[in-house]
């Protein structure tokens, strides 16, 4: 009976160790929005969504140093905050009342603190990873229903491509500043050979060329609000070899009561050009991060424990990764009296890597045992 109690609380104990780690609860988000033309539902709406906003902020504030969320401000904003509701379990509406011109509401939020932590290590990963390739977004229009370059909506999905690609670590090169050239070729479509010699010449290491569809023909609907739809194709090629290694698309609307080729008709096709350049900016990075660890570009991301070494041996050990053949950057992640883990970055696969730490830790007198993990993470403990 005494055992089962026992057993009874070391799993309650666990438990409420690991609970923080999943949901954060008790978060209060507060939002609020400005009332335009009276529009009180609209208000509503985008205060809650603000709300959710500050819950989750709060909730990925516990995983950011502030040299993260220096560093990161744009990957975080743009991949965690504008994804909120994703990460929020539950919530409960506390207050929500207009107060001025403005709709205020406030809200008692779980959030996935968990979903939020792995997120931001991934996007810390790209960021690094990524830091150095320069890339160059064109507008290529090719298929008969293609927009012109010089509509609203073609600018809109360029600057949400250039801008959700630039918080993900990518340098953007403006392909306008090729002037006269770009506006030739970009008019009448070309074939990437050409466009790739442009970015070769401008030291691009990435080229994204994009087209929008929109459909021609007026649609007739007995309802008021019909979709604006804005269907993006988009591929990306390697500069160096002229290969083609992602190739996305995405349908989007924007809902809106005007008729078509009106002015709000266009605004609306931009907000849904907007969403579209969005989505095929996480696709296609993902995409130019898979080939380019295929190819050994970009190397690979380990994570290292090590335990029961000496304050002098943590500085030699570093050291010698530092010098190790292939090496990138190290990012400390904890420390402790004869403890310290590291995020390490490297082009060498992993069993090379082991081999060439232990060799070179044994060459000075270093040694240790090793565990190794799943993925790419090992533990060395001293010997």
């Amino acid at each position: 009976m005494m055992r089962r109690k026992i057993t009874h609380i070391f799993i309650c104990m666990f438990l409420l160790f690991l609970v923080p780690f999943m949901v954060n609860a008790g978060i209060i988000g507060k939002g609020s929005a400005q009332i335009i033309n009276n529009n009180e539902g609209a208000a509503k709406k985008q205060a809650l969504n603000n709300a959710l906003r500050d819950a989750v902020m709060q909730g990925a504030g516990l995983f950011l140093d502030s040299e993260t969320d220096t560093k990161n401000f744009m990957v975080v904003r743009d991949e965690i905050f504008s994804s909120a509701r994703g990460y929020v379990k539950n919530y409960k509406v506390l207050r929500e009342e207009r107060e001025g011109e403005s709709w205020v509401v406030e809200i008692d939020a779980e959030v996935a603190a968990s979903d939020i932590k792995n997120k931001l290590e991934e996007l810390r990963i790209l960021h690094q990873k990524m830091g150095n390739k320069r890339l160059m977004v064109i507008y290529n229009p090719t298929h008969p229903d293609a927009l012109k370059s010089d509509h609203s909506a073609v600018s809109a999905a360029t600057i949400s491509i250039e801008s959700d690609l630039l918080a993900y670590g990518y340098r953007i090169f403006d392909s306008r500043s090729v002037g006269y050239v770009f506006d030739q070729i970009s008019q009448k479509g070309a074939a990437v050979e050409q466009w790739v010699k442009i970015a070769s010449q401008h030291q691009v290491d990435i080229i994204i060329e994009f087209e929008l569809i929109t459909e021609k023909k007026k649609t007739y609907s007995k309802y008021a609000i019909r979709a604006a739809r804005s269907t993006l194709q988009a591929k990306a090629y390697d500069v160096s070899t002229g290969r083609k290694i992602a190739s996305r698309g995405t349908n989007q609307k924007q809902m809106t009561n005007a008729s078509m080729g009106s002015y709000d008709w266009n605004n609306a096709l931009s907000n849904a050009s907007i969403k579209a350049g969005k989505v095929i900016s996480e696709e296609i990075s993902k995409d130019i991060v898979k080939y380019y660890e295929m190819v050994g570009d970009i190397g690979n991301a380990f994570f290292m424990v090590f335990k029961g070494f000496s304050k002098d041996e943590e500085f030699e050990i570093l050291d010698i990764l530092e010098n190790l053949e292939g090496y990138q950057s190290i990012s400390e992640l904890k420390k402790s009296p004869e403890y310290f883990e590291i995020e390490y970055f490297s082009s060498m696969d992993k069993s090379r890597l082991e081999r060439k730490l232990y060799l070179d830790c044994k060459a000075k007198g270093i040694k240790f045992l090793t565990k190794e993990m799943t993925g790419n993470r090992f533990t060395f403990v001293k010997r």
